[in-house]
């Protein structure tokens, strides 16, 4: 029985045979309909809008708590007050980030 069928072995070392052409050339994949964005831009604005967006419910949701308390569950407020805490929190969190990384490009002058 051939333990290394596919394998050269020379001491420790162990060198792989080429057994199928395809295996090591190089294909490049078509993609023809791809979902990219335009622009780093254009995803950061998205996502700022999104976080926005959920402060904006979460704020609503609380004045609607606070005059007509029988129309929301206090579940629903609980959770979108958290996801927009959350969300401008990983906000912070990128922006700070960003900010460290630039400080440190610069610096390297």
């Amino acid at each position: 029985m051939k333990i290394f069928s596919n394998f050269d072995t020379v001491g420790d070392l162990v060198q792989l045979r080429k057994t199928n052409s395809k295996h090591f050339g190089i294909q490049q994949k078509i993609i023809e309909n791809d979902n990219v964005p335009d622009s780093f831009g254009k995803v950061l604005n998205s996502a700022l809008k999104k976080v926005n967006e959920m402060q904006n419910t979460s704020d609503n949701l609380t004045q609607k708590m606070i005059t007509s308390p029988n129309e929301v569950n206090i579940h629903d407020v609980m959770i979108g007050v958290q996801k927009a805490q959350f969300s401008l929190n990983f906000t912070k969190a990128i922006r700070d980030r960003v900010l460290r990384a630039y400080q440190d490009i610069m610096s390297m002058r």
